[in-house]
């Protein structure tokens, strides 16, 4: 076979066209999700949030979410004690939905709760804890890195 210009051009398409072929059969199997099913709604409800977060950021003392073996300890403010606390706790993992853990706001009397890291994968994860306390909402995020 004697190869020429039209040889070489028909071989760079053939390559090219391949390539192309290639990428579509990689992006169709390919998962996907979305970061938060109903997006929408959650979203028409952010001025709210940031009501929650002002009020959190308007106690004596932060939440304070750390790591300390073998567990996640969620400490809640000093504000709270004697009073009763309710909500709930979104352990979320934004790169697996499957990961992801929500649990009920149960305090013990020192205001902490703990999650054994043994739930948890590693990786980062941001807990979103939304409570009330006295008909007053408090959110507050903090990321966290699971080594």
């Amino acid at each position: 076979m004697k190869w020429n210009w039209g040889t070489g051009i028909l071989i760079v398409i053939l390559l090219f066209m391949g390539a192309c072929f290639a990428f579509l059969y990689y992006a169709q199997h390919q998962t996907f999700s979305l970061v938060e099913e109903d997006y929408y709604p959650k979203e028409l409800r952010h001025e709210e949030k940031l009501v929650k977060m002002r009020n959190a950021n308007g106690l004596s003392m932060p939440l304070q979410v750390k790591l300390e073996n073998p567990n996640l300890v969620i400490r809640f403010p000093g504000d709270f004690r004697g009073r009763q606390l309710a909500g709930s706790i979104d352990i979320y993992r934004p790169s697996d939905e499957k990961l992801d853990i929500v649990l009920p706001v149960a305090a013990d009397t020192s205001l902490t709760q703990s999650v054994p890291l043994s739930r948890l994968s590693k990786g980062r994860y941001i807990v979103k804890v939304d409570w009330t306390s006295d008909g007053k909402a408090y959110y507050k995020e903090v990321d966290v890195f699971i080594p």
